[in-house]
């Protein structure tokens, strides 16, 4: 009894701390938007739409393309934490990096802080994406199944409100000091965040070791990957509602920038757009962890859908910039939603000893769909705004039809001993 007793506590604990550690990397996140800030940048030190479609190349082909590579060492590893702290360490460094190469060289010399800022970001997401596969299966190991949406309400709502405060402070910087020093300073801060928070994982606890598997070689371990799909049918319908789900999100980086164009707005606009994203999140965050624990991660993947679909049909039809106002709110509900549903849909379909290699597979397989990224710049280049906008629309209805139609919720597929219930 009383080891059962520990075991409750230290539960309780690492439920406490992930919260906190969540809350503090999310508010990091309105700093260092790739939706609204980092465009903005980029243009501003004279990027042109090619340039800004790469960055979501670099934002998920970087974060997801590492993954099945580093998931071939983690699910080797019985213990997780060290390997999430440090990647994690060497990523928060790159942040740093990024605000000194805008301090000291995005005013008088812009084009060498333009490739500055795109080399160190991309070491960012490439070391995140590498952190990714031990830092969640650390969590999963650590939460069970039914507990796992309401502590991502939890973390995902704290952090919004975080958030929402940083997106005030950003807002404030932005129209206090020129460029680039709001923006310099916006990611000396978001560094300080995310430092606090890999201080918190320190302190979370391994309380047992978990499953492992024997390494294989590289080809070998590569040639293996089809089987998963062959196998688990279910997940491959998942991956393929999820590769329209990104074409269709194609437009999100070009928002701001078209809206800032079009209607003739301020840097602040970057601040105001950055708060609506937020603060539906900090709205809406509990009531959808709710929902994924009680009714499956099936229906938040639904939910966040439908929201791009009508933040895409609604960013083509805008009449003013207060419209885009609404346009943000949904895409908040989208990017509060997509990607931790996405991820816990997976370890759900997953063997427990198996969950790093699951995540992986899928963030390899999607990352090259990122790449729609560059297409999209090449469209509004070539077509216009409207055009990429009404590209994206098509894809968000395939999206939501192959989501609703085709994937399935794996708590009816799986017992709940391999979807990872009290681990």
């Amino acid at each position: 009894m009383e080891q059962s007793v520990d075991r409750q506590g230290v539960e309780r604990k690492n439920f406490v701390l992930n919260f906190v550690e969540g809350a503090f990397f999310s508010a990091s996140g309105s700093l260092m938007s790739p939706q609204t800030v980092l465009p903005v940048i980029v243009a501003m030190l004279g990027g042109g739409n090619i340039a800004i479609g790469a960055l979501s190349v670099i934002v998920w082909v970087g974060l997801f393309l590492p993954q099945i590579f580093a998931a071939r060492y983690v699910e080797t590893l019985p213990w997780k934490k060290p390997w999430a702290i440090k990647f994690g360490i060497a990523q928060r460094v790159t942040v740093l990096c990024i605000g000194l190469g805008l301090l000291l060289f995005g005013a008088g010399q812009p084009t060498f802080a333009l490739v500055l800022f795109f080399v160190f970001y991309s070491l960012c997401q490439i070391l995140l994406g590498v952190t990714t596969p031990g830092w969640f299966d650390m969590f999963a190991k650590m939460v069970p199944t039914r507990k796992r949406g309401r502590l991502v309400g939890i973390r995902s709502s704290l952090g919004g409100i975080g958030a929402f405060c940083c997106g005030l402070i950003l807002t404030w910087l932005l129209a206090r000091f020129s460029f680039p020093l709001g923006f310099a300073f916006a990611f000396f801060l978001a560094f300080g965040l995310q430092s606090a928070s890999i201080v918190v994982q320190m302190a979370l606890i391994e309380t047992e070791p978990s499953p492992t598997s024997e390494r294989q070689p590289l080809a070998a371990y590569l040639r293996d990957l089809p089987r998963v799909l062959r196998e688990n049918a279910a997940f491959k319908h998942f991956l393929v509602a999820s590769m329209f789900q990104i074409v269709a999100a194609m437009p999100v980086g070009f928002y701001a920038v078209y809206a800032m164009s079009r209607f003739n707005l301020s840097n602040a606009a970057v601040g105001t757009f950055t708060l609506a994203i937020v603060g539906v999140q900090v709205a809406t965050s509990l009531l959808i962890g709710y929902l994924a624990d009680k009714k499956g991660n099936k229906l938040t993947l639904m939910i966040a859908a439908v929201a791009l679909l009508c933040a895409n049909v609604l960013a083509l039809f805008a009449p003013s910039a207060e419209w885009f106002f609404a346009v943000f709110l949904l895409l908040g509900i989208n990017l509060g939603t997509e990607l931790l549903a996405r991820y816990n849909i997976a370890v759900e379909y997953s063997p427990l000893h198996q969950r790093s290699r699951y995540v992986g597979l899928m963030n390899t397989i999607l990352a090259p769909f990122y790449i729609v990224g560059l297409l999209g710049g090449t469209i509004s280049e070539v077509f216009g705004y409207s055009a990429l906008f009404a590209v994206g629309t098509v894809a968000s209805v395939a999206g939501v039809a192959m989501t609703m139609f085709r994937v399935q919720d794996p708590r009816r597929l799986f017992p709940e001993s391999q979807t990872g219930e009290g681990i």
